[in-house]
């Protein structure tokens, strides 16, 4: 079995709130926010709290809370942070995709500094494409995880995918069967954390359309993939499935099942 499980995400340091006291009797953009402030021929124009020697973001509109490079939520955007593990976290995982339970992956101890955001978008790799196979490698793009408006519940943290995929046989026959991922979010206190589309989200994501924003400092997800044949009409754990069938490899669990799955983390 070829199981690949990706899970990939920028950050900085610590929040000021913009300055109020300063040497000028005009907000620094003009319209009567915080003064620009020069002591010593340190500067800081916008009036934000940061030096224009450390301020990659001029301008910050007045009041706005900044980041320690000076820049505020509205002048970010949010960025890939492909370091792993990221934000000095702890990552653990139990179980597997294809069984009974799913696979749970459980982050801890997540440092967030000054960020303003995190989020954890799913099946984001386009180097990986999320789907599901028992016959072989994925084919692309009609075994692909397709997401499913009907099956979901964004808001209550559920996300459901569903595809289209086969079983080869020893015989050399192949059965079509329908294919699931479900993959639920919870924050460190059980409570669901809502999915949403990356539009929503203000992603601009690699290829991933759905994720959840991570306030806190840790999180758990559980995914479970899951078969369905036109004669049983029964969700069944894919790698349960694919054992109790006459296949080639008949005593090598999961020998011809490919999967992809995994999440990535943006920030800002």
């Amino acid at each position: 079995m070829l199981a690949l499980f990706v899970a990939t995400s920028c950050a900085t340091g610590q929040a000021t709130t913009p300055g109020s006291d300063g040497g000028s009797d005009v907000g620094a953009n003009g319209d009567g926010g915080p003064p620009a402030k020069c002591d010593g021929g340190v500067c800081d124009q916008d009036g934000d709290g940061v030096p224009d020697t450390s301020d990659t973001c001029a301008n910050t509109p007045p009041k706005a809370v900044v980041n320690k490079v000076g820049c505020s939520d509205s002048q970010l955007t949010a960025k890939l942070d492909s370091a792993w593990p990221p934000y000095g976290m702890t990552w653990t995982e139990a179980g597997e995709l294809g069984r009974a339970g799913g696979l749970t992956w459980t982050y801890t101890g997540i440092q967030r500094g000054d960020l303003f955001h995190i989020y954890w978008i799913v099946c984001d790799d386009p180097t990986m494409p999320c789907g599901l196979s028992l016959d072989g490698p994925i084919d692309v793009p009609s075994e692909k995880w397709t997401y499913s408006a009907t099956d979901s519940d964004l808001p209550n943290g559920k996300l459901v995918f569903t595809n289209a995929t086969n079983i080869l046989l020893a015989d050399a026959s192949k059965v079509a069967l329908n294919g699931r991922l479900t993959i639920t979010i919870v924050d460190g206190s059980n409570v669901a954390i809502p999915f949403t589309d990356v539009g929503t989200l203000n992603v601009t994501a690699r290829d991933g359309k759905y994720g959840a924003e991570i306030k806190g400092t840790g999180f758990k997800v559980v995914a479970l993939g899951e078969v369905e044949d036109a004669t049983s009409q029964t969700w069944t754990p894919y790698l349960d499935y694919y054992d109790a069938a006459a296949t080639p490899d008949t005593g090598d669990a999961g020998g011809n099942v490919y999967t992809s799955y995994g999440g990535s983390f943006y920030d800002k």
